[in-house]
């Protein structure tokens, strides 16, 4: 990887080492460190320093005393709660949402149930994912909450790729939910598309819960 320039910023720091954590580079429980990554970088400690705050403030990352910086470990009960947040916050969106959504808005959203499902490499799937759904979103025009959703997306995002690749035919069922919230959308129908949508987080989050739950019964 091409080394950063000086003028380079805290927040482009921060980006690359976030881009490593969703893409499964950086693991849960791994130690990050300073010094290697502003080494690797070409940067000072001072803006690893402020971007590992930044992510810690994110949620991605823990700072433990005498330990520094680590990729932070979900509990079960946490990853729960974070689905629980998230339909809150997505079933308000979308809501608000329906009647103001055009026929410009399905068809991105459709572009990117393509990109997903044309070969889309598992590291890809939490940005798509976020892309897909925030599509749908964008026209209630609720730029703070979405803001708040980003994080949530991000925080879950490497568990939620761990139930893809480890429940059978995950993908393709993605797929089809996906294209029942647009379908539900286009027809402008409220009720289905929320039914759908919590139906959708509820699906994820159970199968993802009893991924988690086989994998630590094996341990």
């Amino acid at each position: 990887m091409a080394r950063l320039v000086r003028r380079t910023t805290t927040n482009i720091v921060a980006d690359e080492i976030r881009q490593r954590i969703l893409s499964g580079q950086l693991k849960e429980g791994e130690q990050i460190r300073q010094e290697a990554i502003a080494t690797e970088l070409g940067v000072s400690r001072i803006p690893v320093r402020e971007a590992l705050r930044q992510l810690e403030a994110e949620g991605l990352i823990t700072l433990v005393s005498h330990k520094g910086a680590e990729v932070t470990r979900l509990e079960p009960s946490e990853i729960a709660e974070l689905f629980e947040i998230r339909m809150m916050l997505e079933s308000s969106m979308f809501g608000l949402a329906i009647d103001k959504i055009t026929e410009r808005d399905l068809k991105a959203a459709e572009a990117l149930i393509e990109d997903m499902r044309n070969d889309a490499a598992i590291e890809e799937w939490g940005t798509l994912n976020w892309q897909f759904h925030e599509t749908l979103y964008r026209p209630a025009e609720r730029p703070a909450t979405a803001k708040i959703l980003r994080r949530v997306h991000d925080n879950i995002d490497r568990y939620v790729r761990l139930q893809i690749t480890l429940t059978q035919d995950g993908k393709e069922l993605a797929h089809q939910q996906h294209q029942e919230l647009v379908d539900a959308a286009r027809a402008k129908d409220h009720e289905k598309g929320l039914a759908l949508l919590n139906s959708h987080i509820e699906h994820v989050k159970d199968e993802l819960l009893q991924s988690i739950q086989e994998k630590s019964d094996q341990s």
